[in-house]
């Protein structure tokens, strides 16, 4: 495809893997209101697990995976692979046998654990209080700060300006099409505007392009335990429970959860909420061995965009002006999924088709465009 003038709106990990895989044949710009990862990609868990979230969707979960593989090593990027298992109570056991039978089955190495197995696997979980377990073998985390930036660093070795401290104020078009984005230090001109804002996404492009997504704040804190967890504690989700949690190296563990809809996102806090952390710290000895009389490490919040289904919008609408593609509504699993960013953005810019279906991430598969919708939990995914 030719090359274009394209600026890239956010610095967040979809702006950045969108930087990078459009720098290598067009003249790229990428601007950011505040630094790179400084917002939602920056505060979170760092989670990889496409199997589970996208295995319903072969290709991209495949895509996704390998890439992370791939890319293991670039710059200071590190993937940590480790199992994860899904603890499931007894009205959840059978969706879960389910979901485990069809990612079996699509060939991901995905299996249904029985409580004594959990228990036998992974003692440290008190397994008494599970039905069972969908256990996935192709999993793990990430620093999401240093992915990030690593997706920077190559973008700019391919050409790409990334400018932060500018903030986008809105998207310019002229006879149908984008012409660049108004900016606080003045118009900035591009032939493509790829918005990967986040939940400000929906704001800046009010005027264009309605689109459903709406902001909602999530958090973690970091526990030490009693005796340090070892390199066998996997990863694991409780989706009874809405938490989900991952070992750190050095043997803490990291708890996220909660999903509250804002009304003010701007100034919403930063940090762990106090409650939040006691709620925590009361809940998870009930779950996991060890954690007794925990010490709290840390704590964290970040806001995100939601979409109807915690499915991203990755696409070039038909109704929006041409030339402009969004990149927003990640449900907090934007690192995990952003591989499947750059491949697409590059066939919706006219590029080599991307080696997954795009359907999936289709602002038309939605029948909403208000942001006025319950918020679907990826605990329920």
């Amino acid at each position: 495809m030719p090359g274009r003038d394209v600026v890239v709106v956010g610095a967040g990990v979809a702006g950045a893997v969108a930087a990078r895989d459009l720098a290598t044949d067009h003249d790229v710009t990428v601007l950011e209101a505040s630094g790179v990862a400084a917002e939602a990609t920056g505060r979170s868990a760092g989670l990889i697990a496409p199997t589970l979230f996208f295995g319903d969707d072969p290709a991209v979960a495949r895509h996704a995976t390998e890439f992370f593989r791939s890319f293991d090593g670039t710059a200071q990027f590190e993937l940590t692979e480790r199992d994860r298992v899904d603890l499931v109570t007894a009205g959840e056991r059978p969706e879960a046998e389910a979901t485990a039978e069809r990612r079996s089955a699509a060939g991901f190495p995905v299996s249904f654990l029985e409580p004594e197995e959990v228990a036998e696997r992974y003692p440290r979980f008190h397994a008494d209080r599970f039905a069972g377990a969908v256990e996935y073998r192709d999993t793990g985390w990430v620093d999401p700060y240093s992915y990030a930036n690593a997706h920077v660093g190559e973008a700019r070795e391919r050409g790409a300006t990334v400018r932060t401290g500018v903030t986008v104020t809105d998207v310019a078009v002229d006879g149908g099409a984008v012409a660049g984005v108004e900016t606080t230090d003045g118009p900035v001109a591009a032939d493509a505007v790829v918005v990967a804002a986040g939940w400000r996404t929906r704001e800046l492009l009010a005027d264009h392009l309605p689109l459903p997504v709406r902001p909602y704040r999530t958090q973690c804190v970091v526990l030490e335990p009693g005796e340090p967890l070892g390199p066998e504690f996997p990863l694991a989700r409780i989706g009874s429970e809405h938490l989900y949690i991952r070992p750190e190296h050095n043997g803490d563990l990291l708890v996220g959860g909660g999903r509250d809809l804002l009304d003010a996102p701007e100034t919403a806090s930063s940090d762990a909420d106090a409650a939040f952390t006691r709620d925590i710290a009361v809940r998870l000895p009930e779950l996991v061995s060890g954690f007794e009389d925990a010490g709290v490490v840390n704590g964290w919040a970040g806001v995100d965009g939601a979409t109807p289904d915690a499915y991203p919008i990755v696409d070039a609408p038909a109704e929006a002006p041409d030339g402009l593609v969004v990149a927003t509504g990640f449900n907090g699993l934007g690192v995990m999924i952003s591989p499947v960013v750059g491949p697409a953005v590059r066939a919706l810019l006219g590029g080599d088709p991307a080696p997954f279906p795009l359907a999936p991430f289709a602002l038309d598969r939605l029948d909403t465009r208000s942001a006025s919708f319950p918020l679907h939990s990826t605990s329920d995914v």
